[in-house]
């Protein structure tokens, strides 16, 4: 991990801006991903079937293609934490909170992904992926996947957040 500034009693000193890098192997699973959905539009053929696949692995490769190259270079991702908020921009969505808002940070793992968790007293309008992940149980304002910041110590944020939050 990437030596983050802490405090005497091992906390994140803040404010703490971070953005997310994919590791090499999600590059890899990527561009295999990518490189597949292409290949099964390569394989030749006359049906109208195949047309429509190929429509579809076309549609898929794009997305993917999207993704890939907006996560890695976009660089619109990152995490900042004040002594007043949290703020946390992603791919799909943007949300501030504010620290004195939060009741609860923890751990969860959602399809086998690990995820930190910040519940808080709403502000504001729901966006679209809040109102379905409210639909489907998922009752917290932020998630943030472990994986996509190497360089921080979750457990040690998990420790800054409850301490600025019960001051």
């Amino acid at each position: 991990m990437d030596d983050l500034v802490t405090d005497n009693n091992g906390l994140y000193c803040l404010p703490l801006y971070q953005k997310p890098k994919l590791k090499l192997s999600l590059h890899i699973l990527y561009g295999v991903i990518i490189t597949m959905f292409l290949g099964f539009i390569m394989i030749p053929t006359d049906d109208k079937e195949k047309f429509i696949l190929n429509i579809v692995f076309l549609v898929f490769a794009l997305l993917f293609g999207f993704v890939w190259l907006a996560i890695t270079f976009t660089k619109k991702h990152y995490l900042l934490i004040t002594d007043e908020h949290l703020e946390y921009r992603w791919l799909f969505g943007h949300k501030v909170i504010l620290l004195n808002s939060i009741y609860k940070v923890d751990f969860y793992s959602d399809n086998g992904v690990t995820k930190f968790g910040i519940w808080a007293n709403e502000q504001g309008k729901r966006s679209f992926f809040e109102r379905t992940d409210q639909f489907f149980g998922r009752d917290y304002p932020v998630s943030i996947v472990v994986s996509s910041f190497r360089s921080i110590d979750f457990e040690k944020l998990q420790l800054t957040l409850l301490s600025k939050v019960q001051h």
